[in-house]
């Protein structure tokens, strides 16, 4: 009996762990975004995370914090919700608010605490891998209260652990590639577009450049993680730095515009009389997507080229706006993202290539010179749609070449007099002033020593 009680027992444990190494097994492979998969709290909300203080101060003005309460998007999201008969909110709330889909909460006026942030802290970091292809907000969660970031050896008063999901893009790309529900065209495809990039090919990620220590400056930097943590050189920043420059931290913003392309103007230095060509090349430099990308029917960047005569006066001369047009069944264009069946065009420009314009341009009637200037704008969305959302939409320069035309050689070396004149008499005032600096100088020492000799 006492061996047959052993036995029973013996085979109770290797059930149990058995169980439990399965169980472990299904835990860590995760469970995807869908609704009654998670409870409230299985996030817990920011102000718990207080040791992370600086992060925290970081993500709370990115658009991931903002991304349920972004007036450009519910507004648009009204607008799909009215023309899909309420089809489309499931869809596009999964992806701005992963967690509170998990909870069943998305839709409610009052969402609990750790997930009315949208797409937040706890939900990133609980993470562990993406169910097929990144795309539509594919990313698997593991509730179990773990911590999961790229610090390999991490020293904290909670769960905690390793991810090399979290050093990877395809963490960013489960949310920052969207097909459509339906007939599954791209909507959007960031990830994509920087898997086929020469980033991708260098090993650069979409945390390179989006969460790195400053816009324009890549990789990782060296800090603490937390107060009194020690400190590391794989760090990250929380800011998720973007293009919208009302919405997000405008300074970051801005910089990371002013980072992503250079404007090369070509023309000629003498033009007597008819017109000549002007011409633009615009490059992609810094971003490892396309240029604009995102929902790229609604983002606007656009190319203005324009003259500035000796009045002050403005004359634009060609334009080119860059994006996608998108079309429906019927081949309408352009057509609203729930409606399109495909991209009729797109004409954007792809990581380090460059797109070149040409443009007719004419000397003013009478002007001995004019100054053309090619610059390139960004706006998050239409005017229109900014003015329905309430919203300010500011303009942005991302980059600006300019070049003075002549009307004639005599002009041309007149403007060259001028200019060496005024440079000769700022230079001699400059030395004027040097001069008369060091004189100063000279005699305050020579009275200080000869006080001194004097005592």
């Amino acid at each position: 009996m006492r061996m047959k009680h052993r036995a029973v027992v013996a085979l109770a444990v290797v059930l149990a762990l058995t169980l439990g190494v399965g169980a472990t097994m299904a835990l860590a492979q995760g469970v995807p975004v869908e609704k009654g998969n998670a409870k409230p709290e299985d996030f817990p909300p920011v102000v718990g995370c207080g040791c992370h203080s600086a992060l925290i101060d970081q993500w709370s003005k990115s658009m991931h914090a903002q991304a349920l309460t972004d007036p450009l998007y519910l507004s648009k999201l009204a607008e799909g919700q009215k023309a899909t008969d309420g089809a489309l909110g499931a869809f596009c709330n999964k992806c701005h608010g992963p967690a509170a889909t998990m909870t069943g909460e998305i839709g409610n006026k009052q969402l609990s605490a750790g997930v009315a942030g949208g797409v937040n802290c706890t939900w990133c970091h609980q993470a562990v891998g993406n169910a097929g292809e990144p795309a539509n907000v594919s990313q698997l969660v593991v509730l179990d209260g773990v911590r999961r970031a790229q610090i390999k050896d991490p020293q904290a008063p909670h769960p905690a652990q390793y991810s090399a999901f979290h050093e990877s893009a395809e963490i960013c790309g489960g949310c920052h590639n969207v097909n459509h529900p339906v007939n599954g065209m791209h909507l959007e495809a960031t990830y994509t577009e920087w898997q086929k990039s020469p980033w991708a090919a260098e090993g650069v990620t979409c945390q390179d450049c989006h969460m790195s220590k400053a816009p324009g400056e890549i990789g990782p930097f060296t800090g603490q993680a937390a107060g009194g943590a020690p400190e590391r050189d794989n760090l990250y920043a929380m800011t998720f730095t973007g293009a919208q420059v009302e919405l997000g931290d405008p300074v970051l913003a801005t910089a990371m515009l002013q980072s992503a392309a250079t404007v090369k103007l070509e023309a000629p230095e003498i033009l007597a009389s008819g017109s000549s060509d002007v011409t633009v090349t615009i490059t992609n430099v810094g971003a490892g997507h396309y240029l604009p990308t995102g929902l790229t029917e609604i983002r606007e960047m656009w190319l203005e080229v324009y003259t500035v005569d000796e009045a002050g006066a403005k004359a634009v001369i060609g334009e080119h706006m860059f994006g996608t047009i998108l079309e429906d069944a019927e081949g309408n264009s352009p057509a609203e993202l729930w409606d399109a069946v495909k991209i009729k065009s797109d004409d954007r420009i792809p990581p380090r290539e460059s797109v070149t314009d040409k443009f007719s341009f004419t000397m003013p009637a009478g002007a001995e010179q004019t100054t053309l200037t090619a610059a390139l704008f960004y706006r998050s969305a239409p005017e229109e749609m900014a003015k329905k959302a309430g919203l300010k939409n500011p303009t942005t320069e991302m980059a600006k070449a300019t070049q003075v035309v002549y009307a004639s050689e005599q002009a041309q070396l007149q403007a060259a007099k001028t200019d060496v004149g005024q440079g000769k008499f700022f230079d001699g005032l400059n030395l004027f002033v040097a001069l008369a600096g060091l004189a100063v100088v000279a005699g305050i020492v020579f009275w200080f020593t000869r006080r001194k000799r004097t005592a």
